[in-house]
């Protein structure tokens, strides 16, 4: 088997970008028998049915079904691999045999596909794995097609599978204040088996030896196969953390808690770490004023009475820095980012918006704080709002007036010279391309018109 995602790799996301650019029309097929998990002995035969249909309100369908390797990608999903890429010595493709790869569905009408395994004399010990992918094809009135990718996984029956694996790298993400440390394990699958619902155990400790984090992923949902290399992402629960060298152990165990491998790697905190913002909620009235605050005191919005016209809760979130817009060409993003949510509008009264800057902040100020800005960023203007700031440095603080709620940051303008009252809306780049594909999947998913994926 490979790890490579062949030129069927990309079939999911292909299916998505036709989902989110092409108008409605939808060929959408569903697969009963969508898992083949069987124990078939050397010699021996087995045969797995799916059932194919369409909706009952849908056009007439030709469905196609082949049969593909099994390949992995680093994220843990399936991808289909041509026979050119399919060398593995845990192929099952060749097994394989469809008694009707070709249908023509009519609406309502369900079809039955047989697959026929055959699994040879000399086949070895442990699994082997295959995909049959179904998808529908392009018809009059359809836009685009969804497919199923249908996971085959033989255990040879009367062998003693070897359930191994090598955390092949561990590394440790760039450490932001307030952002979360993400370590990443990278582990192969190394025996002839495949194993569900493997988790990721990761330690984080100080140079004393004490625990200062800890994480563990929920168990995978997918099948991890032999040959195939996949990956973990864990965020520990990391506190505040001084300057330091810190070591980070990452273990990743089955089901039954085996240690299948662990790795051990050490990464350096050059500026006082800062944790996350703690998500916390208020619920505003129009007669009295109301102080949404974080646990930690570093953020801080006062709304005066008469800010909203009716009851509304409101909450302090934190926020991906990696995912902001970029900034505007005469300024840089700080550090320090958190969003606003639950106002749909604005507010009747400016809120008062006080923030406590950090050292990565100053330093990407060259250490002027008068350089520093509180900006929100306004998604009808695509654009980010950089606003009058008043920044106190015995206190550390930045203050600004708005009356619009969002995402916002701190932000380093080219000069120590305030915006004009009441803000100034600079010129910001456009949103990158994947913000703007999510917002049109979100739309097309209310729409209900949604991919059917099937593990």
């Amino acid at each position: 088997m490979s790890s490579s995602s062949g030129k069927f790799g990309m079939i999911g996301l292909v299916i998505l970008c036709l989902l989110l650019v092409l108008p409605a029309g939808v060929s959408a097929i569903s697969v009963s028998g969508s898992k083949y998990m069987g124990s078939i002995a050397a010699g021996g035969t087995d045969t797995h049915t799916m059932t194919v249909s369409i909706g009952s309100d849908e056009d007439p369908t030709d469905v196609l079904a082949e049969v593909y390797g099994f390949g992995q990608n680093l994220d843990q999903g399936y991808s289909a691999l041509n026979p050119a890429e399919d060398t593995g010595p845990y192929s099952a493709r060749s097994f394989i045999t469809l008694d009707n790869s070709s249908l023509h569905l009519q609406p309502g009408v369900p079809q039955s596909i047989n697959a026929k395994i055959a699994v040879p004399a000399n086949a070895g010990s442990g699994g082997r794995y295959a995909l049959i992918y179904i998808h529908a094809l392009p018809g009059v009135g359809k836009s685009f097609t969804t497919a199923v990718m249908v996971p085959v996984l033989i255990t040879v029956a009367g062998t003693t599978p070897t359930e191994t694996g090598s955390i092949t790298d561990l590394s440790v993400g760039t450490v932001t204040p307030g952002q979360p440390v993400t370590v990443t394990t990278s582990l192969k699958n190394t025996g002839d088996y495949h194993y569900y619902r493997t988790v990721n155990s990761v330690i984080i400790k100080d140079a004393a030896g004490n625990t200062v984090g800890n994480f563990s992923t929920q168990p995978s949902v997918y099948a991890i196969v032999p040959g195939n290399t996949i990956s973990y992402t864990a965020k520990p629960d990391l506190q505040n953390i001084p300057v330091g060298t810190y070591t980070v152990n990452s273990q990743v165990l089955l089901e039954s808690g085996t240690v299948l491998d662990e790795k051990t790697t050490t990464f350096a905190v050059k500026t006082d770490y800062i944790a996350p913002v703690t998500e916390s909620t208020i619920t505003l009235t129009p007669g009295k004023s109301g102080t949404l605050k974080s646990p930690d005191g570093r953020y801080s919005i006062l709304f005066p009475q008469g800010a909203v016209l009716g009851d509304v809760a409101v909450t302090l979130k934190p926020v991906d820095r990696a995912k902001l817009p970029g900034a505007p060409a005469d300024a840089k993003l700080g550090t320090t980012c958190f969003e606003i949510t639950g106002l749909s509008g604005l507010l009747g009264k400016d809120a008062t918006v006080t923030v406590t800057y950090s050292a990565d902040d100053l330093a990407a100020a060259g250490g002027d704080a008068s350089r520093l800005r509180l900006a929100y960023f306004d998604a009808a203007q695509n654009a980010w709002v950089v606003l009058p700031t008043q920044a106190d440095t015995g206190s550390t603080k930045l203050t600004a007036g708005t009356n619009h709620m969002g995402v916002f940051t701190v932000m380093v303008s080219s000069s120590g010279t305030e915006s004009p009252a009441g803000g100034s809306g600079e010129s910001a780049l456009p949103l990158p391309p994947v913000l703007s594909m999510i917002a049109i999947a979100a739309a097309a998913i209310i729409a209900g018109k949604t991919v059917r994926r099937r593990k």
